[in-house]
């Protein structure tokens, strides 16, 4: 069994950026500085981050988009 590391860094998980510069993400809650320096590597709680990605993103059902009903006629004429 392998062992998936519950932090990463910055390098692996690139596209977290955005999401931290837009304050999605917070500080000591789903990145964290690798040593106690402004120039330090970050690392991110992988699972933290895609708990609150996927709580940003979801929508309640009335929301979402509806196909077309396509009826046999409709289809037919295809």
């Amino acid at each position: 069994m392998t062992h998936t590391p519950h932090w990463s860094v910055q390098r692996q998980a690139g596209t977290l950026h955005r999401w931290r510069s837009a304050g999605l993400l917070k500080p000591g809650e789903h990145f964290r500085r690798k040593f106690p320096s402004p120039n330090s590597p970050l690392l991110y709680y992988l699972e933290r981050c895609e708990e609150a990605m996927n709580h940003a993103c979801a929508r309640p059902w009335q929301q979402l988009e509806r196909a077309p009903q396509c009826s046999r006629e409709n289809l037919r004429r295809r």
